[in-house]
């Protein structure tokens, strides 16, 4: 059922404890309600009286009743999830409303995919960590819940989450946004390239995502682009997916790790700044190094 923001005033969820689930809801209604006020209760009687509730009532954004929903891979819905499937789309048109419908899918998928799904997987009891311990977003938005000793507000810890949240979210879909803005710059690059290996972009912005999809036959190994300060050039590998650290080719293994005096000596040249010692990227002072190493290595 489609709902129409233009009708809710009031936003109502649990009080007590905060999960990730409930704060990142909270995160996705924000970005598109703007500063409305949520109120935290148990009360039924005051629940009843709020335009969306959500994670308490067993209502439409509630996954806490028997027959809760599961998406297609098996991770299960939390208020997380149900409140981005309602509103993600419309979220996303609020960063750029000439996106085309394609475009907001894409984003909407990438966001369900690398944000929401976890913090679902998680509130639902499921393990999705690997053998390492890594700190997730999920446990971020805890941490902010006042420890048992403490008198701090939980009202105020959850605004502050929420606050973190909402930036969390607004970065990772302005980041999307700009990566469809940079595929006009990306292939025209690609279709320019004089060496098959090697890709020049004249703008440092996001490439990778939009080369694979282009690049279908694994063409381009290295790609070139001004550094953040416009004023050096990196060279970057191109991983074989966007979630690898694997690339397609590395980097020429004599400068891996070495000091700029040592890869001028081994490459001739007098501009060398770095080159990782993985092998994924380098810098130079100038596009011609640049070039020579990114040949020397293919």
């Amino acid at each position: 059922m489609m709902i129409n923001e233009k009708n809710i005033k009031t936003l109502g969820t649990h009080s007590g404890k905060f999960h990730a689930d409930d704060v990142m809801a909270t995160a996705i209604l924000r970005l598109l309600l703007g500063d409305i006020k949520v109120t935290r209760t148990r009360d039924e009687n005051i629940l009843k009286e709020i335009d969306l509730v959500y994670d308490i009532s067993l209502g439409e954004f509630d996954h806490h009743q028997i027959n809760k929903e599961i998406r297609e891979n098996n991770i299960p819905y939390a208020s997380c999830g149900l409140i981005w499937r309602e509103f993600g789309s419309r979220v996303i048109q609020k960063f750029n409303s000439q996106l085309e419908e394609n475009d907001i899918s894409s984003i909407f998928d990438y966001v369900d995919k690398t944000l929401v799904q976890g913090i679902d997987a998680t509130d639902n009891g499921i393990d999705v960590k690997s053998e390492i311990k890594v700190t997730s977003i999920s446990d971020i938005i805890q941490s902010f819940n006042p420890t048992w000793d403490s008198t701090d507000s939980k009202d105020e810890a959850f605004e502050e989450a929420v606050h973190y949240a909402t930036e969390v979210l607004r970065r990772i879909i302005s980041k999307q946004v700009s990566v469809i803005k940079a595929r006009t710059i990306v292939n025209e690059a690609f279709q320019n390239r004089t060496i098959n290996e090697i890709m020049v972009l004249e703008n440092g912005c996001p490439w990778l995502q939009q080369l694979l999809k282009i690049d279908i036959n694994n063409e381009v190994l290295f790609v070139i682009s001004p550094d953040d300060n416009n004023a050096d050039y990196k060279i970057q590998t191109v991983k074989k997916t966007v979630d690898t650290f694997e690339a397609r080719k590395d980097l020429l293994e004599s400068i891996r790790g070495k000091s700029s005096e040592e890869i001028n000596s081994i490459i001739k040249i007098d501009d060398a700044i770095f080159c990782h010692k993985a092998g994924f990227i380098a810098s130079t002072k100038s596009m011609e190094s640049a070039l020579k190493i990114a040949k020397l290595s293919i």
